[in-house]
């Protein structure tokens, strides 16, 4: 072994565990959760830069045992810093029991006979689930193996070895070293918010990228199939359509259109209560956003920005869609301005941004994939007080130290090319 591997090996080593320590941490105080996160996060931006500007090698083996560590040292605990998974738990037992989870409210009377010591674990217990069909499926078999934690976590590593496979598929397509699988796989937020709390954003990842291997393969209807997946797990996917229309994968549509049709299927009964959690989500969530926060004192409410900026994401959707070289690429960037103008940020959303960084590995987002960490800085206030209240500078460090990231390596790459050019017009010039 290399110097230059056993080093990436020991800057791996280092972040998982300070990975895991920080997946431990409860969040009541922002210094013990946030100093050994945004440690981590340093020594995997390191390692990033090994990999991707000095060309360290490392064995698959052993990247896949760096990445597994954290993962199966948090598999059995119980989340900290958010009842998320509570929810689902309490989804997938009405799933598993033949209960259509979307007409009621978990503290609704007509569920009843399900109140139990979980209901007091769930946060918004008033709103109806806002989960779509394809996470209720994936609920309820993770309630079918255990009503626990770690069955739910189970059913992550699981989905999580299928988009690992696309991955390396997808590396192999495209000429890319393995090594870069670390972007993802060392990623501390990855692990922190999918194997410590537990969100479902990683099974959306995985159906998403499975979709884009897929594709790339040809397999269209295949494909169409995992992206319904992915769009009813998470619905961000969907901003993918106008990809998908310009490179004219009808085939796929139809596949993905009638794989939606037939998740939806089991819970048509709900009629309009399957979009009631939703559209309270979509009315009133509102936390760690950019655009929106500068926008929202304009006007008098929130709907008026909320829509403009949804309209800009639609637009977005378009021009990229039809600009975009690979649907890898488009995915990414329409993630990407989805974050910028989505009202609602939670550090678990850039789960789905950060499954790509293997393929297009953005400096920015590197960089921001970690900075979001900071909005646990409110947790504990939160936990005191009942309010989400964000000191304002964090989202200016958040979103500034994205933005400045992007610059500088906008700045660097124009500079690469530059002297690329020079360089091929010395040689081709006549002595």
């Amino acid at each position: 072994m290399s110097h230059l591997e056993r080093t990436l090996l020991f800057v791996g080593a280092v972040a998982a565990c300070l990975t895991a320590a920080a997946g431990f941490a409860d969040g009541s105080r922002a210094g013990l959760l946030l100093v050994p996160w945004l440690s981590a996060h340093a020594f995997y931006l390191l390692g990033a830069w090994l990999v991707l500007r000095r060309g360290a090698r490392l064995q698959m083996w052993l990247l896949i045992s760096v990445g597994l560590l954290p993962r199966l040292l948090l598999l059995p605990t119980e989340p900290r810093l958010s009842e998320d998974l509570y929810r689902y738990l309490w989804d997938g037992r009405l799933v598993a029991e033949g209960v259509n989870p979307f007409p009621h409210a978990p503290a609704d009377p007509a569920l009843a006979r399900y109140h139990d010591a979980m209901l007091g674990r769930l946060n918004h217990a008033d709103v109806p689930t806002i989960y779509p069909p394809m996470a209720q499926f994936l609920f309820g078999a993770a309630a079918r193996l255990a009503p626990e934690p770690w069955a739910w976590k189970a059913t992550l590593l699981a989905l999580e070895a299928l988009l690992l496979a696309a991955l390396v598929s997808l590396l192999r397509a495209r000429g890319l070293p393995q090594e870069r699988l670390l972007l993802y796989l060392w990623n501390p937020l990855v692990v922190v918010e999918s194997y410590g709390s537990g969100h479902v954003d990683l099974a959306a990842a995985a159906f998403l990228v499975f979709a884009i291997a897929l594709y790339e393969r040809e397999r269209f209807r295949l494909s169409g199939m995992a992206i319904a997946a992915a769009v009813l797990v998470k619905y961000m996917p969907l901003l993918l359509v106008p990809a998908l229309l310009r490179r004219r994968a009808f085939g796929t549509l139809a596949a993905a259109a009638l794989m939606a049709t037939a998740l939806f299927f089991p819970f048509l009964a709900a009629g309009p209560a399957l979009w009631t959690g939703l559209a309270t989500y979509l009315r009133h969530w509102e936390f760690n956003g950019s655009l929106y926060a500068l926008a929202r004192p304009l006007f008098e409410t929130g709907a008026p920005p909320r829509l403009l900026l949804a309209a800009l994401v639609a637009v977005a959707a378009v021009i990229v869609g039809w600009r975009a070289r690979t649907l890898s690429g488009a995915a990414l960037c329409l993630l990407a301005a989805w974050i910028v103008a989505s009202p609602t940020v939670y550090p678990w959303y850039l789960v789905l941004l950060v499954a790509l960084l293997p393929l297009h590995a953005d400096a920015g987002l590197l960089l921001f994939s970690g900075l979001v960490a900071l909005s646990y800085a409110a947790l504990g206030a939160a936990r005191a007080t009942g309010i989400w209240a964000l000191p304002g500078w964090i989202p200016w460090v958040e979103y500034g130290g994205w933005a400045a990231m992007s610059l500088v390596a906008a700045l660097s790459l124009r500079a690469r090319r530059y002297r690329r050019t020079e360089a091929c017009a010395t040689e081709s010039t006549p002595t």
